[in-house]
């Protein structure tokens, strides 16, 4: 396929790169002091890929169909686009007998996001009389009766949320939200009146999220071109990626004359390995790959980056103090492993659990169809490895940043699913000591097992990619530990195509009608009416 060839080129070329920015080797030439003094003293320095199903998946908390009433809820964040619940800051009724009741809910914080499209009420869209369908009043019967008023979440705000009817007490000019998209809704009751509302409907919100830092816009990034700047915000743009997603929420974001940290992790970009994030996101984008939904600032962070990454088909990785990612892609091998470079004892495992590899998984995911509800897909099942495995080895896992948006299937959940299917068939792990001169490979890079290392088996002349990096001071000596990369995978991740959850029919079926004795059925070779019934 001709952009699995693109995409492993230029894979290929971005890990053979040695700059401070992009390998181990580059940044062990810029190491802090402190980082010398832990090579110094002995402490091993390790990359890992957390990624294959023995490890725990992502798990966040963002609920996105429901309001929240808690006023110590932690604030959420909105990636992508997706539909927002709000939680409930403020509530007051006022007026005359209360009739009105108004409440303030917070959509995200980390403002401000890049819009608020549309409103539903019971989930169905809904058009005020203001600005773009979003400000003023909502007429039922034609009298008005729910108002509203939203912001994006400017920082600081010119104006807090104006109440489009009545005064709810406690209001004041000083009552801004800045930094939170949010709205301010009141509803009209009146259990003796007619065309009024007896209840609270549900209300949710259509928006695209956060602002996100794109190294792609940053003339100032190697290969960028653009105004964005990642120590200014104001620069940044709307993006549905996910590594851009989870490279600026490793920046995280901040608000303020004091530059407060509001969400997010808060690392320097010294800290972070900018090229491996840029070069993920551009595998995204070749896949057509796309992240969105609900975080909270009181997910774990590393969570947090897991489900993001996750949805970009990959895994963050950890390297000493360095934060970096690996993303599923056709590689090219960078690098042949000789018997002279290995230095010590050999440790291989021919395969991964019998209960780890599965032939098929059942992926959940975030469905615009049903609602924006966490659904599950139909199942990928590999039919080869099934019918050698002789019975079903099915797992489900959720994907809770991944959706598919109103009318389409979800293909990026089935090749991700895919994805971790042939991923649990490589053999793993493999450890071999080698010297010093592998200390600039990093996690993800694709190596060669030479072919004449017959000592070594089957791995003779195979292809594995690094998982993991140690380094043993005292000795001089390096130790990757790899697994298996079959090249043929990633044809059949890539071409696999999802089967949407089941649709459920809302509507109110026609009950039958007795037929009378004379009745009779119109077929379909009846003779048509015509306009007037003759």
């Amino acid at each position: 396929m001709k952009v699995l060839k693109i995409v492993a080129i230029a894979v290929a070329i971005a890990a053979a790169i040695p700059s401070g920015g992009t390998s181990l080797l580059g940044a062990g030439l810029g190491m802090t002091a402190t980082a010398a003094s832990m090579v110094a003293t002995g402490l091993t320095l390790a990359t890992t890929i957390l990624g294959s199903l023995t490890a725990k998946k992502p798990s966040v908390t963002g609920v996105q169909t429901s309001w929240s009433a808690d006023p110590d809820a932690p604030i959420p964040i909105i990636f992508g686009r997706t539909l927002a619940s709000g939680d409930i800051r403020y509530r007051k009724q006022h007026g005359n007998k209360n009739k009105w009741d108004t409440m303030t809910s917070v959509l995200s914080g980390c403002g401000p996001i890049h819009a608020i499209n549309q409103t539903y009420m019971e989930k169905d869209p809904i058009n005020f009389s203001g600005t773009y369908g979003l400000v003023g009043a909502y007429f039922i019967d034609g009298h008005a009766r729910i108002w509203q008023d939203v912001q994006v979440g400017e920082c600081p705000e010119a104006a807090p949320l104006t109440p489009q009817i009545g005064a709810p007490p406690g209001l004041t000019s000083a009552s801004k939200l800045s930094g939170y998209a949010a709205v301010i809704n009141t509803f009209e009751y009146d259990a003796s009146g007619d065309h009024t509302l007896t209840s609270t409907p549900q209300m949710n919100w259509l928006v695209h999220g956060v602002r996100c830092y794109d190294p792609r816009q940053d003339s100032t990034f190697p290969g960028g071109s653009g105004s964005q700047r990642w120590d200014d915000e104001s620069t940044w743009g709307w993006s549905g990626n996910a590594w851009i997603q989870a490279l600026t929420f490793a920046i995280g974001w901040h608000q303020g004359p004091n530059n407060i940290r509001v969400g997010g992790v808060g690392m320097s970009i010294d800290a972070i390995d900018v090229a491996a994030f840029v070069e993920a996101a551009n595998v995204a984008d070749a896949n057509g790959w796309q992240s969105g939904g609900r975080v909270t600032t009181a997910d774990d962070k590393w969570e947090v980056m897991k489900a993001l990454c996750q949805a970009g088909g990959g895994e963050p990785i950890r390297y000493g103090a360095i934060l970096s990612c690996f993303v599923n892609a056709p590689r090219i091998s960078i690098g042949t492993i000789t018997r002279d470079d290995i230095i010590g004892e050999v440790s291989i495992q021919t395969a991964q659990t019998i209960r780890d590899r599965v032939n098929g998984i059942t992926p959940r995911y975030t469905s615009e169809d049903h609602f924006w509800e966490q659904v599950a897909a139909g199942t990928v099942q590999h039919a080869a490895w099934l019918a050698a495995d002789g019975t079903e080895r099915t797992k489900m896992v959720s994907y809770p940043m991944v959706q598919c948006e109103a009318g389409q299937t979800p293909d990026q959940l089935a090749q991700l699913a895919g994805y971790d299917i042939v991923n649990a068939r490589e053999a793993q792990p493999i450890t071999l000591p080698l010297k010093l001169r592998w200390l600039g490979y990093r996690s993800g890079d694709c190596l060669t097992i030479d072919a004449g290392l017959t000592e070594l088996g089957w791995l003779a002349g195979r292809d594995v990619i690094v998982i993991k990096r140690g380094i043993d001071p005292s000795s001089a000596q390096v130790s990757l530990t790899l697994r298996t990369e079959d090249p043929n995978k990633h044809d059949w991740a890539l071409s696999r195509t999802g089967t949407p959850a089941p649709l459920t029919d809302s509507s109110t079926p026609i009950p039958d009608v007795p037929m009378s004795a004379d009745s009779s059925l119109v077929t379909a070779d009846s003779t048509d009416r015509t306009a007037d019934g003759s």
